[in-house]
């Protein structure tokens, strides 16, 4: 799991396009359901390039092969934690397009599986970013955040590619079983049958600043 962890930090900071989507369901009674897309396709060429590497900047880099493995190993990891459930994994290793869906029972759950994918990884900065909640549910209220990814600084980053680093995208997307009563951030767009909130902005500008995907929301009683 860690080579897979490295593998893909290292393709956010030498990758031109990226997108990376969340998109979580919470259900009234707590339960819901999780899916997490990245997105590398833009760049398939240079990722083929750093596969074909044995090491980049001093970090080892995994072989197709090993990345497949890693990756499947992700579903066996998942369906360990309890009150998760239906854990599915896509891979398309022609335009390296990785999704992971699942359901979960309450968020203590997901939070618990998603901190248990983070300590996988080994790495220092991302066991930080796993020690705090990042949502927050309580049937009428979400407040959300996505983990803190601040202290990796851009530290592959060469500022010939800084530019290219801001055409990535991360789109978070909150959905509900109930219409949306108030949206906390500016940014947030609300669709049209008022029941999902999305957040979008450029993966430079979420990873020198996460709180700008902040947001609490607040729905209407499911009587109402």
């Amino acid at each position: 799991m860690k080579n897979f962890i490295v593998f893909t930090f290292l393709c956010f900071t030498l990758s031109s396009c990226i997108e990376i989507l969340d998109d979580v369901t919470f259900n009234t009674d707590g339960s819901g359901e999780f899916k997490y897309t990245i997105n590398l396709s833009s760049s398939k060429l240079k990722i083929n390039s750093i596969l074909a590497l044995d090491s980049l900047d001093g970090k080892k880099v995994p072989s197709k092969l090993e990345l497949q493995e890693k990756v499947s190993d992700l579903v066996g990891v998942l369906n360990c934690q309890e009150g998760i459930r239906e854990v599915l994994l896509e891979e398309n290793y022609d335009n390296y397009i990785f999704k992971v869906s699942l359901h979960f029972d309450n968020v203590v759950s997901l939070l618990a599986a998603v901190k248990e994918i983070m300590g996988e990884a080994g790495n220092t900065a991302e066991e930080d970013t796993s020690n705090y909640d990042w949502v927050s549910w309580d049937g009428l209220t979400l407040i959300r955040q996505i983990p803190d990814l601040s202290s990796f600084k851009f530290r592959l980053v060469k500022k010939e590619d800084q530019e290219l680093m801001r055409s990535g995208v991360y789109t978070s997307i909150s959905r509900f079983d109930s219409p949306v009563h108030q949206i906390e951030n500016p940014s947030a767009i609300l669709s049209k049958n008022n029941k999902a909130v999305m957040l979008r902005s450029s993966l430079f500008d979420v990873f020198g600043n996460p709180s700008i995907m902040d947001n609490t929301i607040s729905v209407k009683p499911a009587d109402n």
